[in-house]
């Protein structure tokens, strides 16, 4: 884990991120389900390490995988490195042993980033990708949990903010028809696949933009704006009714809109 994280100011950071990014944070860090593993008519089954009984739900568990760095810049379909013990015949003595994904080299053509791209893969993730008709359907479909890539990430973000794009929109009609259920706003896509690291850092960007912003507008502009908005906001203490409290005029409002206005730019004929 980065230092980064432990800085004060980004604690606060964490808390103002967008709801849609929490959400999404939250489900790529679920760990993926168990597709390999078929369900046990038997109560018990015999270990092979020891020759004993165990309960049928001791054996139900997922290995440990792990995902070096070589993974986030290719495509594995989730499969990772997995170390373990296996059995020499002659001795019957235990070894251990490392088992990986078959990786090969292939090129695909995205349809919506309309460029090919030569990508390391495995065979369980050519296989996904045969079976989803191609490599945009795989990225847009499968869940980030169960991609486990940062490559596939950044492909995803990119693709999302290409359907979202008014110029993808315009030129292709097809294939805004055949993606259309994974578009979202491209306020949304921005977001898609950064960690929270990145995403810590663009939230404070953006806040520092903002703060920006307001330091170059003047302050009575501001209070002004705000003051107008409050008194065209209908209030609980204004919808009920006060017995003593006298009725407000309905150009009560207005002449305060130009009371302001006069106040701030010097003529009585300007409104704000």
């Amino acid at each position: 884990m980065s230092r980064f994280l432990f800085y004060p100011h980004v604690r606060g950071a964490i808390s103002r991120l967008p709801e849609h990014y929490k959400r999404r944070y939250l489900k790529s860090r679920l760990s993926p389900p168990i597709k390999y593993i078929q369900e046990s008519t038997e109560p018990w089954k015999r270990a092979a390490s020891d020759n004993a009984l165990h309960p049928s739900e001791a054996f139900e568990v997922a290995p440990n995988v792990l995902f070096p760095e070589e993974s986030q810049r290719a495509l594995w379909g989730g499969e990772g490195i997995v170390r373990g013990f296996i059995e020499l015949r002659r001795t019957h003595t235990r070894c251990p042993k490392t088992w990986g994904p078959d990786l090969r080299q292939h090129m695909f053509y995205s349809e919506i980033l309309e460029r090919w791209m030569t990508i390391l893969v495995s065979v369980t993730a050519l296989k996904q990708i045969e079976n989803l008709k191609g490599i945009d359907n795989y990225i847009l479909e499968t869940p980030e949990n169960e991609l486990s890539s940062r490559l596939a990430m950044y492909m995803k973000r990119e693709m999302l903010l290409r359907i979202s794009s008014d110029e993808f929109q315009r030129g292709n009609p097809d294939l805004v028809k055949k993606y259309s259920k994974f578009a979202i706003p491209r306020e949304e896509a921005e977001w898609v696949g950064l960690s929270l690291e990145e995403a810590i850092k663009k939230q404070l960007k953006l806040e520092h933009e903002q703060a920006r912003i307001e330091a170059e507008t003047p302050k009575k502009y501001i209070y002004a704006q705000a003051l107008l908005e409050q008194l065209e906001r209908p209030t609980e203490s204004t919808s009920e009714s006060i017995p003593d409290e006298p009725e407000q005029k309905p150009g009560l409002t207005s002449s305060i809109r130009q009371s302001i206005g006069r106040f701030f730019q010097g003529s009585k004929s300007k409104n704000i």
